[in-house]
């Protein structure tokens, strides 16, 4: 069984076969071949369309293949719709935003009540650490071991904070969030006698979230610096499933090495914890935020799949992909 559209030729290891039971995937495919200039011969049997492309083109051949697939896949978000709603409620979200920045001036009597509306311009940066959840998943099955290591990734994004009486705020905004993964692939087969590790290059997932959360502020007496907490939930769209895929060429015989990131829902809600110190906007005067942050989203909406592929013989599994991330969190603190 193979788990991949494309395998090495069996009668010649100098070819490689992309095969396609969709008239429109195998056209489109032509027409970039023939874009790329890729040679290829073309055959069709039982319902497939193949293509016999030169393994010196196979980067190039694999790359044209994830375009078809990436093209013809589905959108997103299916409903036009739900689309343009979106993108209306995210704009509603920053007009909010900008609009609570310009209003929350001393002409509305607040001063001495501090500043009612705040707006933070966000910046992260995603810390592997295991001691907070942010661990490694090892996807195990029919021969294969791999193991999907968190790194260093990035979240940037607006956040509008309202001052509640006693030191209680709440919050929301809009952020983008970028995952990585590093992967380790080892395959192997005793009756074969196949032992291989391969190093794929990095997974990156992207995703758009809205946060919503409730805190206290504790001020310390000192240069305006406050003690913040805040926990809460968020609801986050991933923008697509994510493949990578890697051909290993050895002496002793050639094999392709492949991840996919899938999800199980194109929305997740992410619970969310943090934790910082935060110097206030004063004047003129921006304001700083400096501070820790764990979420992690409520049940299992993202799996993580390895195939191993060499002409009749390959290998699949699959595993729930640990989505927990944390790290550190700077924040610029637009003044009024």
């Amino acid at each position: 069984m193979r788990w991949v559209n494309h395998y090495t030729h069996p009668g010649d290891t100098r070819y490689h076969v992309f095969v396609f039971r969709e008239a429109h995937y195998a056209s489109r495919f032509e027409e970039r071949c023939k874009e790329e200039k890729l040679p290829y011969e073309r055959h069709e049997e039982e319902g497939e369309v193949m293509f016999g492309i030169a393994k010196t083109h196979f980067q190039a051949a694999l790359r044209a293949n994830h375009l078809v697939h990436a093209e013809f896949r589905s959108h997103f978000i299916p409903n036009k719709g739900w689309r343009w709603g979106l993108l209306a409620f995210t704009g509603a979200v920053l007009a909010l935003a900008l609009w609570g920045w310009l209003t929350a001036t001393s002409a509305h009597g607040q001063v001495e009540a501090g500043l009612p509306w705040e707006l933070d311009v966000v910046g992260r940066m995603h810390v592997p650490s295991d001691a907070f959840g942010m661990e490694p998943t090892n996807v195990l099955g029919q021969g294969i071991d791999a193991t999907w290591t968190p790194r260093v990734g990035t979240e940037i994004g607006l956040r509008i904070h309202r001052r509640l009486k006693d030191g209680w705020t709440l919050g929301g905004g809009v952020e983008w969030v970028r995952r990585e993964h590093g992967l380790v692939v080892s395959y192997t087969n005793d009756t074969l006698g196949l032992a291989t590790a391969d190093t794929l290059p990095q997974m990156r997932s992207l995703a758009y979230r809205l946060p919503l959360l409730g805190g206290i502020r504790v001020p310390l007496g000192y240069n305006d610096l406050e003690v913040q907490a805040s926990v809460g939930v968020g609801v986050e769209w991933k923008t697509s499933e994510t493949v990578v895929s890697q051909l290993v060429q050895t002496p002793g015989t050639d094999h392709i090495v492949q991840a996919y990131q899938g999800r199980t829902r194109y929305i997740s809600v992410p619970v969310m914890a943090e934790v910082g110190l935060q110097r206030r906007a004063k004047g003129e005067q921006p304001g700083w935020y400096v501070g820790w942050f764990w979420s992690s989203p409520l049940g299992q909406d993202a799996w993580a799949e390895n195939t191993w592929t060499s002409g009749s013989v390959s290998g699949l599994a699959r595993n729930w992909l640990n989505l927990v991330v944390t790290g550190l969190d700077v924040r610029l603190v637009l003044p009024e």
